[in-house]
């Protein structure tokens, strides 16, 4: 791959990075509130079932959320040590080209299309 497309997948992959940071801390930021609200901090103290099952699930749903940012986050940076070592865009199992098609899509995949289809058993 040549020097400007991995600049640019470089780019692609740092602005991802910097958006998903954002992201989470909104999360963090509306758990932060949620954990407020249901312990009285604030002025609203909830009582109702249904406060109380609606913070729960928005809990739920924002923890799920942080394990899925964290998961990508770990990947876009293992792509960008991929991009320095000169490895990136080359599937880590059968050390074939990925796609720029896949690269363009999901710009911090390890594997082909071939190989990811093996992993997760639909090949």
């Amino acid at each position: 791959m040549d020097k400007k497309k991995l600049s640019d997948y470089e780019e692609k992959l740092l602005r991802e990075k910097e958006r998903i940071i954002k992201e989470k801390k909104i999360v963090e930021e509306v758990v932060e509130r949620t954990d407020k609200e249901s312990t009285g901090e604030l002025s609203t103290f909830r009582t109702h079932i249904a406060d109380l099952s609606s913070d729960t699930y928005q809990k739920e749903i924002a923890s799920q959320l942080t394990t899925q940012e964290r998961k990508i986050l770990f990947e876009i940076e293992e792509a960008l040590r991929r991009i320095k070592e000169g490895k990136y865009g080359i599937c880590e199992r059968c050390g074939a080209e990925i796609a720029e098609e896949r690269l363009a899509a999901l710009p911090y995949c390890r594997y082909c299309i071939k190989c990811q289809k093996e992993i997760e058993g639909k090949g």
